[in-house]
């Protein structure tokens, strides 16, 4: 029988983060596997749950309005209750998690649905913001239980959730390497349970953009044709290293006064009057562009001179396979998750955080990394042939093809 997959999704913030992108992909890898898909869609804008069809007469989506208090994850008895309606349990159904912490929704899934499999994908961890990507300060507090520090205290509940959460499933994807050595090690979760499966992305086809040149681009954006772009694709986030990152373009700029720093991304309003006021010195070289379409982003990484990933940490971001597979010279922190992504002289040169209580080694590296590309051609030829080459060997809808086909297999 036709394996049916059921992916939850939460829509308003799957639309402006890594999850939509995820999500895509994943529905073609599934699609490709021969797997019927049917995405649980909550916070959808319908008054009333609903079902949507195709041809077949097969759910395709199962669209929840918005709850009138918390996560959909906090009410994970009326979700399963409700799925357990219109969903037969059978062992060819498997359920897709991507959000944390669920521990109450991965054991009702288990409970009234035990001849299901379910599948956690880990999009992030619960201490990375409260630790800024620190593993060594992670280990630390889980080992220290009697730490009494609210901040401490916060991460330890989360830590806990999520080891029970990961406790219910059947099987766990990790998206870095990182992940999966600290699941191994601080979890205790056996290597049979974990699927280390990099994010993917299909090479992008033939288009307007990719005929136009680099010069008509640049007009189009109004761009003059000798200033150097520094592309930043994210949110503006502390988290992000957007402060290091606003301060090291500060101090490359006064050596090279003929570049420009564009920042692509979403923004809650008041973050962006923050940013604006920290680079009110230098503004007339800073551009904030909002969040924008996939052919007007593509313009940008076509005239890009080099792109910047300056976060604490990550898990596979969309956006460093992005730059890789169009052939930009990258300039990458060293921070969990993208050391496995970014080498060093290899696909990026890597700015090194430091001292995370004090962001200025982290943008003296930054500029150091930044005025070193733009002062060398050979340089940013290699690390753009690099990753194209990275980008296709690792990162390609093929390989995570491949390891969705192995993980399926797995379950029998």
């Amino acid at each position: 029988m036709k394996r049916q997959v059921f992916v939850f999704d939460e829509c308003v913030s799957s639309q402006k983060n890594g999850i939509g992108s995820f999500l895509k992909e994943f529905c073609n890898c599934m699609k490709q596997l021969d797997a019927a898909v049917c995405m649980l869609v909550f916070n959808a804008d319908v008054k009333e749950l609903t079902i949507e069809r195709d041809g077949e007469g097969r759910m395709e989506r199962m669209l929840f309005p918005f709850f009138p208090a918390g996560q959909f994850t906090h009410h994970a008895g009326i979700v399963v209750r409700l799925l357990s309606l219109y969903i037969v349990d059978s062992p060819d159904n498997l359920f897709f998690v991507n959000h944390s912490p669920c521990e109450r929704l991965a054991e009702m899934l288990k409970s009234d649905f035990p001849l299901s499999k379910v599948v956690f994908i880990i999009h992030d961890l619960g201490w990375t913001s409260g630790c800024m990507g620190d593993e060594r300060r992670f280990r630390q507090i889980i080992e220290a239980a009697n730490d009494e520090q609210e901040n401490a205290r916060h991460i330890q509940d989360f830590y806990a959730r999520e080891v029970k959460t990961y406790g219910f499933v059947d099987r766990v994807v990790c998206l870095s390497e990182d992940t999966r050595h600290l699941l191994q090690t601080v979890y205790a979760l056996p290597s049979e349970k974990l699927f280390l499966i990099p994010n993917g992305l299909k090479e992008c086809d033939g288009n307007d953009v990719q005929c136009a040149t680099r010069e008509e681009l640049k007009r189009e954006l109004f761009i003059p044709a000798d200033e150097k772009i520094i592309l930043y694709v994210g949110r503006p986030t502390v988290q992000k290293g957007m402060h290091a990152l606003l301060g090291a373009f500060h101090t490359v700029l006064k050596k090279n006064p003929n570049v420009r720093l564009v920042i692509i991304g979403s923004d809650n309003g008041n973050r962006i009057e923050n940013l604006l006021a920290i680079s009110s010195g230098f503004a007339t070289h800073v551009s904030f562009v909002g969040l924008i379409n996939k052919k007007e982003l593509e313009k940008w990484y076509a005239v890009a001179d080099m792109g910047v990933i300056s976060s604490y940490y990550e898990q596979c971001p969309y956006v460093g396979i992005e730059m890789m597979m169009h052939g930009l010279p990258i300039v990458a922190s060293d921070g969990f998750g993208l050391r496995n992504m970014f080498r060093d002289g290899v696909n990026a040169v890597v700015a090194s955080i430091g001292d995370r209580e004090d962001s200025s080694e982290f943008s003296r590296n930054l500029a150091e990394a930044m005025d070193k590309l733009l002062h060398s051609d050979k340089l940013r030829k290699m690390l753009s042939k690099n990753a194209q080459n990275i980008y296709r060997s690792r990162y390609s809808e093929r390989q995570m093809l491949m390891g969705y086909g192995e993980l399926l297999s797995s379950l029998g």
